[in-house]
C-alpha cells in the first residue's frame, strides 16, 4: 500500500510538472520573450558559416572616444589582419565622445578586409558607441548592457572642462546629416531596421513594432505608415500581445496593392523630424555613394491582415535607449555573451586574442590634454629662460627640450604633426637669440621672435590642421588653443618673476645660476646673476664705469671698484672682461653698455656718464 501510494504521488507530481511546462510554452508562444537567455554551449558545427571563425581578435574600445581611439583602432585592426584573424570583436564600453572620431572608426569597420565583425556591448554603447556597434555585422550583449542616446551635441572645450552649447536648427541638421547617413548605412548593410536606429539619434521618432503572422518577421513603422496599413490612428501605450488591427480581414474597398521598395533604392525616408528637400537629397546621395541599398518593404492596406501590432516602442519625446532584453527582442542583439569563453563559443573558434591599446597611445592621449599642454609650455619657457640666463649649465635646457618633445610627441604618434607650428617655434627662438646676443637693442627681430614663438606654441596646442580654420569645431579649437597659450604665458611670467626674485633661496635654482665665488668685500645680498632684479638696493649709479666679470647674456655680473653688482646688458651680449658703463638704474635693475660703444652710450650727456666728459673744456 505504501509503495502504491508513493507511485500515485509520483505520477501526480509528474502530471503537474507537465501541465506547468505546457502552460509556460503556451505563454511563450503568445508573446515575445522579454528576457534573453544565457549563451548556449555552441559548437563549431552549430555556428552559421558566415560567423564561424578559428582565430578571433578582440579590440577593446573603452572610455571617451577621440582621435587617439580612432588611431588605436586602425592600428589594432591592421594588426588583426596581419595576424591572420578571420573575425574581429569590438568590445565596447563607452559613454561616447567625438563624433568625427567615431565615424572614422565606423568607416574602418565597414571597409575592413575582415568582414566578420561583431560588436560586444560590455556593458554600454552610449552616444558614439552606438554608431560603432551598428557598424558591425552582428551585436552581442552582456546581461546588463545599454545602447542608445546618440544625438550629437555641441560642446566647447574650456579650462574648466567641456561646456555644452546651444545651437540653432540649421547647425543641428548640419551635424545630424552625416550621422544619419552613417547609421542608416550600417543598418542597411547589417540588416537592422533603419527606422528603429533613427530613434537613437533624433527626437520625434514615434514607432510601433508590427509582426508578420506567418513568418514572425518584425518591422518598425511610424504613425504615417501605421495609418496607411490599418486605416486608423495607431494606439498609444505600452505593449500589446495583439493590437486592434490584429486578425482583421481585408475588406472589399481595401484593395490598394502592397508596394515593395526596389532592391536598389537608396532614397532616404526619415522616421521623424523636419527635413528639407536639400538635406534629404544629401543623405540619399551619401547612402548611394556607400552602396547602402534598402530592402525594407513598403506596406499598404493590402497587408493589413498579414501583420499584427506587437507594441508601441517609443513616442519620440526622448532619445531611444535600450537595455539587454529590448536589444534582443527588437533584433539588434543576437545573443547574450558574458565572458571570453562564451564569446569564443559564439564563433566556434579555437583561438581568441586581445589587442589592447599600447602604453605609447595612452601616453599620447595624456600629453594631448589641454591642461597638460599648458603645463608643458610653462616648463619649456621657464627652462629656456634659465638656460639663457645661465648658459652652459645644461640642465634647464634639457628640461626645456624634454617639455618640447612632450608637446610634439602626440602629433608624431598620430602621424600628423603641425609642421607650420614647429617651423614657427624654431624661428621664434632663433629671432630672440639674434635679438639678445647678436643684434643690439630691441627691434624687428625681437617682435618677430615673440610673434613666431606664440604662433609655434599655438601650433603645438591645436595640432595639425589648417592655419585658418573653417568649421565651427576648428574655430573652437583655435579659441581654446589661444586661451591655453595666453594662460601659459601669464603663468610663465609669474614664474620668471619669482625665480629672479628668490632664486638664491630655492634649493635647486641656487645651484643652477652663475656660481661666482663671493669676494670678501662683496655684498651677499647683491651678489648673483639676477640679484639686480630683486629687492636689494642698487650698488651703482648712472655713468659709473666698471668691468664685466662674466659674460652678459644679457644678465651677468660687473665689478665697480670693489663692488660686484648684478647687471643687465642693454644692447645684446657683452663679453667677459669688457669695460662697461651704467646707462640707467630702474629700481633694482642696473643696465649697462660697453665702453667702446661708437655712439657714446645712451647716457653720454650725463655728468660723469660720457667717455668724453674728462676732456671737455670749461670756459
Amino acid at each position: 500500500m505504501r509503495r502504491r501510494g508513493r507511485r500515485v504521488r509520483t505520477l501526480a507530481a509528474g502530471l503537474l510538472s507537465l501541465c506547468l511546462a505546457a502552460t509556460t510554452v503556451a505563454r511563450q508562444d503568445e508573446q515575445p520573450a522579454t528576457t534573453p537567455t544565457a549563451a548556449p554551449n555552441t559548437t563549431a558545427s552549430s555556428v552559421p558559416a558566415s560567423r564561424q571563425a578559428d582565430n578571433v581578435a578582440v579590440i577593446t574600445i573603452k572610455g571617451d572616444i577621440d582621435k587617439w581611439t580612432s588611431i588605436s583602432v586602425q592600428r589594432r585592426l591592421d594588426r588583426a589582419v596581419a595576424d591572420g584573424a578571420d573575425a574581429v570583436v569590438f568590445e565596447i564600453d563607452t559613454f561616447g565622445g567625438v563624433v568625427g572620431a567615431s565615424l572614422e572608426i565606423t568607416h574602418f569597420i565597414r571597409n575592413s578586409p575582415i568582414p566578420n565583425t561583431v560588436a560586444w556591448i560590455n556593458t554600454k554603447a552610449i552616444s558614439a558607441g552606438t554608431f560603432i556597434a551598428l557598424a558591425c555585422n552582428e551585436i552581442v550583449v552582456n546581461r546588463s548592457a545599454t545602447m542608445g542616446d546618440a544625438a550629437p551635441i555641441m560642446a566647447m572645450q574650456t579650462p574648466l572642462g567641456p561646456q555644452v552649447m546651444t545651437i540653432g536648427e540649421t547647425e543641428r541638421m548640419k551635424q545630424l546629416t552625416p550621422i544619419i547617413a552613417d547609421v542608416v548605412t550600417s543598418a542597411r548593410q547589417s540588416g537592422y531596421d533603419e527606422k528603429l536606429v533613427q530613434a537613437f539619434i533624433m527626437l520625434g521618432v514615434d514607432l510601433w513594432m508590427i509582426e508578420k503572422i506567418e513568418t514572425g518577421e518584425r518591422l518598425f513603422v511610424d504613425a504615417a505608415e501605421y495609418e496607411e496599413i490599418y486605416g486608423e490612428a495607431p494606439p498609444r501605450g505600452a505593449r500589446f500581445t495583439a493590437g486592434p488591427a490584429a486578425g482583421r480581414s481585408q475588406s472589399a474597398e481595401q484593395t490598394t496593392p502592397s508596394g515593395s521598395t526596389p532592391p536598389n533604392a537608396t532614397s532616404f525616408r526619415p522616421a521623424g523630424g523636419a527635413f528639407d528637400s536639400e538635406t534629404l537629397d544629401d543623405i540619399s546621395q551619401q547612402l548611394e555613394d556607400a552602396g547602402a541599398y534598402s530592402t525594407r518593404p513598403r506596406l499598404g492596406r493590402a497587408d493589413r491582415g498579414a501583420w499584427r501590432l506587437v507594441e508601441h516602442v517609443t513616442d519620440g519625446t526622448t532619445l531611444l535607449t535600450l537595455s539587454t532584453p529590448d536589444l534582443v527582442r527588437y533584433g539588434l542583439a543576437k545573443q547574450v555573451v558574458t565572458n571570453d569563453a562564451e564569446l569564443k563559443a559564439y564563433f566556434g573558434a579555437t583561438n581568441l586574442s586581445r589587442l589592447n591599446p599600447t602604453w605609447s597611445e595612452h601616453l599620447a592621449r595624456f600629453l594631448s590634454l589641454m591642461p597638460v599642454k599648458g603645463f608643458l609650455i610653462v616648463v619649456f619657457l621657464l627652462g629656456l629662460f634659465l638656460e639663457m640666463s645661465a648658459p652652459g649649465v645644461g640642465l634647464p635646457g634639457g628640461v626645456a627640450l624634454a617639455a618640447l618633445l612632450g608637446l610634439l610627441a602626440p602629433q608624431f604618434v598620430a602621424g600628423a604633426a603641425a609642421w607650420w607650428g614647429v617651423l614657427a617655434l624654431v624661428s621664434g627662438i632663433a629671432f630672440l637669440g639674434l635679438e639678445l646676443f647678436v643684434i643690439p637693442g630691441f627691434g624687428v627681430f625681437g617682435v618677430l621672435g615673440l610673434v613666431a614663438l606664440f604662433a609655434g606654441l599655438l601650433g603645438m596646442v591645436i595640432g595639425p590642421g589648417p592655419l585658418f580654420p573653417d568649421s565651427d569645431a576648428e574655430k573652437q579649437d583655435l579659441i581654446y588653443g589661444v586661451t591655453t597659450v595666453l594662460l601659459a604665458l601669464f603663468t610663465t611670467f609669474i614664474g620668471m618673476y619669482f625665480i629672479t626674485k628668490y632664486h638664491r633661496s630655492l634649493p635647486v635654482l641656487s645651484k643652477l645660476v652663475l656660481a661666482n665665488e663671493p669676494r670678501p668685500f662683496a655684498d651677499d645680498e647683491a651678489d648673483g646673476m639676477l640679484g639686480a632684479m630683486g629687492n636689494e638696493p642698487a650698488l651703482a649709479s648712472p655713468g659709473e664705469e666698471g668691468v664685466a666679470i662674466t659674460t652678459l647674456r644679457p644678465s651677468g655680473t660687473a665689478e665697480f671698484g670693489e663692488r660686484l653688482v648684478d647687471v643687465v646688458s642693454e644692447i645684446g651680449m657683452i663679453d667677459q672682461g669688457t669695460r662697461v658703463r651704467v646707462t640707467k638704474v630702474n629700481g633694482n635693475r642696473v643696465a649697462v653698455e660697453p665702453m667702446d660703444d661708437p655712439d657714446g652710450g645712451l647716457f653720454g650727456d650725463l655728468p660723469g656718464g660720457s667717455a668724453d666728459d674728462g676732456d671737455e673744456e670749461i670756459a
